[in-house]
Parts: structure tokens; sequence; C-alpha cells
């Protein structure tokens, strides 16, 4: 039988909110009946206080190193958490750990996970998940020896998530400064049949910039990696990479430190790019967040993604929209509502989620404590999965 769900606003992504708005679904699974005002109450209408969305869409998260949660609290910057993270390699992987994450971000409404794995801890979990992953099997090196160990190591990976029935998997590169030219090849290689979509972290530091323009900085200095493969070209770190990928979209997952010409650079060479911001880990890492007012301007479509438990206390995507508005107070709630929904879906390639409208099966989250007066998020604001 379908029942209709109402809230003070409903952000459709398809018009402008709709005020005092009413949704109504199949109950049998989900799929959107009709979309508009609430002009009759029933007894199958229910109402609710705060605002209804499209189910989110994370764009970028590490579920495998759920179990590396507090572990590193101290870092003063990309850099040195990389090399502290570098020694934690001990710690074992902790299956309920991903298991609590994977199940906290399905009650607060996530739909789909776009999910970076260095390995197949996760498969189990995601086997049994409710929440679609795509799999980004992310490859990282800087020798021959270790882009031959990468091949095997995908391989296992591929071989493991495809015996639990996870078809969704792409090969995709660590970050320019973990990532040799080789390494490039290799990893298109492995997608020759599936270069639908791919993903690598990009100018996460500023040091990623000063590798590539003259090898000196930070990564340089510190890096526990053989660097002597990565060229010196005088540019950033974007421009020297991203000749060596072409891919229907292009998922540059942090920005923080991307510049006007970065952006424009990423729109002449790849089709459709996507800038994920990751707003708690960015400033807990770097303090700072991406400039995503001239990624708006330069009409980029960005996306939100919660990074880590490794780098974040929590995978909330409501707290990231707060974070990433309160650090940004003139980007609209409805340009944020879009990042964190319609976005991610147009990401991932999927055209079923994002949307409130008839016929889609988006999931449905309802944003509670909204300050209505000014149409913000507030500290107090959290979600909840109402289909």
């Amino acid at each position: 039988m379908p029942h209709t769900l109402s809230a003070h606003y409903i952000f459709t992504n398809t018009g402008a909110p709709i005020k005092n708005g009413a949704v109504t679904i199949n109950d049998e699974d989900g799929t959107i009946l009709s979309v508009g005002t609430l002009d009759n109450e029933t007894p199958n209408t229910i109402f609710y206080n705060g605002i209804i969305v499209p189910g989110f869409v994370n764009a970028h998260c590490h579920l495998e190193l759920s179990h590396l949660r507090g572990r590193v609290t101290d870092a003063d910057s990309l850099v040195d958490f990389v090399c502290k993270m570098s020694r934690l390699g001990a710690v074992p992987y902790q299956e309920s750990a991903a298991e609590d994450a994977d199940q906290d971000m399905y009650r607060q409404g996530v739909v789909a996970v776009g999910d970076i794995c260095n390995t197949a801890n996760t498969a189990n979990v995601k086997q049994k998940s409710k929440i679609h992953y795509t799999n980004f099997v992310e490859l990282l090196g800087t020798t021959h020896q270790r882009c031959t160990a990468d091949i095997e190591q995908y391989n296992n990976v591929y071989q493991k998530f495809s015996e639990c029935g996870l078809s969704d998997i792409c090969a995709v590169a660590h970050a320019p400064y973990s990532v040799c030219p080789e390494l490039f090849g290799v990893i298109n290689e492995l997608n020759n049949d599936n270069r639908r979509v791919f993903s690598i972290h990009n100018q996460e530091t500023q040091a990623e910039n000063t590798l590539y323009i003259n090898h000196s900085g930070e990564i340089v200095d510190r890096f526990p990696m053989n660097l002597s493969s990565i060229p010196v070209t005088g540019k950033s770190s974007l421009m020297s990479v991203g000749e060596h990928f072409s891919y229907e979209r292009v998922l540059l997952v942090h920005n923080i430190y991307s510049t006007a010409e970065d952006m424009d650079y990423a729109k002449r060479r790849f089709n459709n790019p996507f800038f994920v911001i990751c707003p708690k880990s960015n400033l807990m890492l770097e303090h700072k967040i991406g400039n995503v007012p001239m990624m708006i301007e330069k009409c980029l479509t960005v996306c939100l993604g919660t990074d880590s438990l490794s780098s974040n206390d929590r995978l909330s995507m409501v707290e990231e929209m707060y974070a990433l508005q309160s650090y940004y107070p003139e980007i609209s709630l409805e340009d944020i509502i879009k990042f964190a929904t319609i976005n991610g879906a147009k990401a991932l390639g999927m055209d079923e989620l994002g949307v409130i409208a008839p016929g889609k099966r988006a999931g449905l989250v309802l944003i509670n404590n909204i300050d209505f007066d000014t149409m913000r998020i507030t500290p107090n604001s959290t979600s909840k999965r109402l289909v």
C-alpha cells in the first residue's frame, strides 16, 4: 500500500524546494509515485519536522580503515598523517568496526558509497550491506617491483570481491605523489574493459605540487617512498599526471590546493570531472577546505565524502555538510544538498539516485533541527533514513 511522507520542505533536486511538500511512495520497493505539496492528509500520511532530501551519496570513503579510528590524532599535516599511518601496519583489521561504520551510514540515509580499497577486507561486510558500493581498488607504487606487486594485489582483491557478488570494481590511483608513470599505465591496462570511472586523491597537500615543480618540499623530505621515478615537470601535480588517464568520469578527491588554473585544466582535460570535498578530514589534516566557491563559479560538479575514520570521528554526511556550510556560509543549503546527493550519484554513474521524482528509487532522508529562518543546517542537525 502506498503511503505519503511530508515535511516543511522537500528538496527534490529537480527544481526549487517544495514548501509543505509531500512524497508518495510504494511500500514494497520504495519507488516514488508522486511528488507535490501536501493538500490533504490521510491516515497514510506522516508529517516530519525538518526537510526531506534524496538518499546521500558518500563519494569518497575508506571503509577498510574504520578500525583505525582515533589512532592518529596529533598529525599537523597530511604528510605527517601519512607518515604516522604508515607505522600502523601491524594493527589488525577488525571487521566489526567496518560493519558498524556501514550500518551507521545506512541509518543516516547513505544509499551509495565510492569506497577506496587497498585490500579485500571489506568484501564480507559489503556483501551483506544494503548500501551500494563502487569499489575503487587503489594502487600505489613508484618502483617497477611495486608496480608488479600491485597487479597481483588487484587481481586478488578483484577475485575476492567477485566471489562475494560485488561487481562494481575499478582499479584507481592513490595520489600523484605515490604513483609513477609506469603504474598509471598498469592501472589503465587493468581497466581496459571498464573505463567508466576513475578516482585519485588530488592536491591534498601543497607539497604534492612542489614535488612536481622542483622536487622539493615536505613529501621529498619525509615521505617513506622512493620518489626518483616521479618526474620534474615544472607544473602542478594535476597538470603533470592528468595526461596519464582518460575515463568517462574522473573523481578528483580533496582538491585543497587546486588553483583556478588546475580547475580550468580539469575542465579541458576530462569529459566529466568531479571535485570531491571531504570537509572534516581536510580541516583535521590541512586546516582548510578547497576553494568550493570558485568551483561553483566555474560550473564544476562538487561532491561530498567523509574520508575514513582514521581521519574523521564519524562517517556522517550531515556533519560534512555542516562543516562546509560553516567554512563557506555563502554556499546555499540547496547547493550543499546537491553536493551530498545528486552530484555524487552522477559521479558514480547511478542515474536512479539523487532525485526525488516519480519512478525513481533514490531513498528518502530526513534532516531535522534546521534553522528555517536562514535555511541553514545547525550543529544539532542529524539525519535518518525514511526509505
